[in-house]
């Protein structure tokens, strides 16, 4: 998915850094945590963010990333008054930090603005529902299978051998994002290895078999533009 910044004029950005306040948050801090307020939208100049689910005692579901050029918040801003979901720093980041009050007369003064982020926000949508079904309709194979397309779609570099993801990949993360056990994903990673889809060195993966995970789910039906974690 396009990020909401590239899809504005430079002027249009220029609205926004010079309407909010910029605040740098250290690895492993949280934005906000579920229950704050929400007041406020956040546009990521440096770093990465994941939005999580608390699910119980030590546990987490994450919801979803977040990468530079940005935006996160939104869930919450507009639908209730408080935030749904906890934000926390996945690297060092740096953040502008817009009011709830300056997205508003920003959005309702600049009509072409108010239209892209409208975009951004029905395609954030259409994801997390793509989510949704991936993680559900198809079995724990096929809910791994989906967080793996979704690193090599936001990571992914084409190679004779197959689609290499150049960010590392921990299989508790990948349990994070689907609520199942790291034990699972473990064994579906190892048999995938097995089969020849798989194989990986020093948690760098790469897809040899990419069609493999594609006909697992039915992915000529899917935007691959909106297919990220």
């Amino acid at each position: 998915m396009i990020p909401l910044l590239h899809r504005l004029e430079p002027h249009e950005c220029e609205l926004i850094i010079n309407s909010s306040q910029q605040v740098d948050v250290k690895k492993g801090d949280n934005v906000y945590s579920e229950g704050d307020p929400a007041n406020k939208l956040y546009f990521i100049k440096k770093g990465k963010i994941k939005n999580i689910k608390r699910i119980g005692k030590g546990k987490e579901l994450i919801l979803f990333t977040r990468k530079e050029q940005d935006c996160f918040g939104e869930i919450g801003l507009f639908s209730g008054l408080t935030y749904t979901n906890t934000a926390v720093a996945m690297e060092k980041s740096s953040l502008y930090v817009l009011e709830k009050e300056w997205v508003e007369k920003l959005v309702t003064d600049n009509g072409r603005m108010g239209l892209k982020f409208t975009r951004w926000v029905a395609e954030s949508l259409e994801a997390s529902n793509a989510k949704i079904r991936d993680y559900i309709a198809f079995g724990s194979e096929g809910a791994i299978a989906a967080v793996f397309i979704r690193y090599s779609n936001m990571y992914g570099i084409v190679t004779k051998e197959g689609i290499r993801i150049t960010e590392p990949i921990m299989l508790r993360d990948v349990s994070k994002h689907i609520g199942i056990s790291r034990e699972t994903v473990s064994r579906v990673v190892n048999m995938w290895k097995s089969q020849g889809v798989l194989s990986s060195e020093n948690k760098y993966f790469l897809i040899n078999d990419l069609s493999y995970f594609q006909r697992l789910l039915s992915c000529e039906t899917c935007s691959i533009e909106n297919c990220t974690l």
